[in-house]
């Protein structure tokens, strides 16, 4: 049996936008497509039809690339053939022979033309048993084989390759993401991509407390790759003497006011970069600073939209989702902050941060500190 000769795209949320909205995520989701199709060196043509992409190559490795683009539910090589039972069960036969199934099932759908799904069960189901002795089982076959008739043309293929889902980059407004260097915030500015938002990402240089640099560099790298083919804006900001300045006056509230001067520092770069919202790392509950009291105090009067994509998930599987997209191991030797107490509040009541923020003087130090701001691209 020859090589496929097509990947078939389907998507899923973009189909449920108005026609203007549709159209114009589906050019860009085929956008996106192409470019990784480009990156990687793979010939091939891209056309679009009643909610599916398709992308005529016969590169093995086109369906898994496709899969990991933002937009992508799943992607299946296909064998495309005429509307002709004869040639549809010749079609499946070669390739049940291929795999040589002790049970098979024909799984049918008419998306167009004159071809009823049930003649086609039928029909090519017979061909199928007869040239390859298998037991027809459609409860618990061994081996799928899926046929989509369309007009002009059906689809025969039997593998499913599961998407990254969300939307395609590029959908909606950039965000601004908080990277220390550690596993968690990664993959929240991924999960930002993932709903179609570029990102820019800001880093706080916190040493002499703590120097994570290279693990944060190295993260901005890995995500470079999910962006289809977007720079990423890399911001350092220097924050270890405003730290040094917190620590001294207020140690066991020391890491609720680094973040709020954090967030003040942010929503400069964020006017800067033209984000619409600042992304964070936040698991509930998984240190001191992320209980619900400490969230609501340290982003008390903080005129900021602040996203907490990971806020439900717990360690194990943001540290699986790590792995999957790459980042876990550009993250996975970063240091802890020396700065944080050993006894940090839990409940700290909003007014009474505030005013420790008031008295230090955090907006006038935020100021200083972005001044200093250096920023790479990836």
């Amino acid at each position: 049996m020859t090589s496929f000769d097509s990947v078939l795209v389907r998507y899923g949320e973009i189909a449920l936008k108005d026609p203007w909205t549709r159209k114009s995520w589906e050019r860009i989701l085929a956008s996106n497509i192409v470019f990784n199709l480009k990156e990687a060196g793979i010939d091939h043509s891209l056309s679009m039809e009643r909610g599916r992409i398709f992308v005529e190559t016969s590169d093995p490795r086109a369906p898994s690339i496709i899969a990991d683009v933002f937009g992508v539910v799943s992607a299946s090589p296909v064998w495309t053939c005429e509307p002709d039972l004869d040639v549809i069960a010749e079609v499946a036969s070669e390739v049940a022979l291929d795999r040589s199934p002790k049970s098979f099932a024909i799984r049918a759908r008419r998306g167009g033309g004159v071809i009823s799904s049930t003649e086609i069960g039928v029909f090519v189901g017979g061909a199928v048993q007869e040239r390859t002795g298998a037991a027809v089982d459609l409860s618990d076959p061994q081996l799928e084989i899926f046929v989509e008739a369309r007009a002009g043309k059906v689809l025969v293929f039997t593998d499913v390759v599961r998407g990254v889902g969300g939307l395609p980059i590029g959908t909606q407004s950039k965000m601004l993401a908080l990277i220390s260097g550690g596993i968690d915030s990664p993959v929240a500015a991924w999960m930002m991509m993932r709903r179609g938002c570029p990102v820019s990402l800001l880093y706080f240089d916190a040493r002499p407390y703590v120097d994570a640099l290279p693990q944060a560099e190295r993260s901005a790298e890995v995500l470079r790759r999910w962006t289809s083919g977007r720079k990423v804006n890399f911001i350092r900001v220097p924050i270890g003497e405003g730290l040094a300045k917190i620590a001294a006056a207020e140690p066991r509230a020391t890491c609720l006011l680094c973040r709020r001067l954090m967030y003040r520092i942010a929503g400069m770069v964020m006017a800067e970069e033209e984000a619409f919202g600042v992304v964070t790392g936040y698991s509930l509950g998984q240190v001191a600073s992320q209980t619900p009291a400490n969230i609501m105090a340290e982003q008390s009067g903080i005129d900021l939209p602040i996203y907490h994509p990971l806020i439900a998930m717990d360690k194990s599987e943001i540290t699986d989702l790590a792995r999957k997209i790459g980042t876990y191991r550009a993250t996975a030797d970063a240091a802890s902050c020396t700065a944080a107490p050993r006894k940090p509040m839990t409940r700290a009541r909003a007014g009474e941060i505030r005013a420790m923020d008031e008295e230090l003087g955090l907006s006038q130090i935020a100021g200083q500190l972005f001044a200093e701001r250096a920023k790479t691209r990836f």
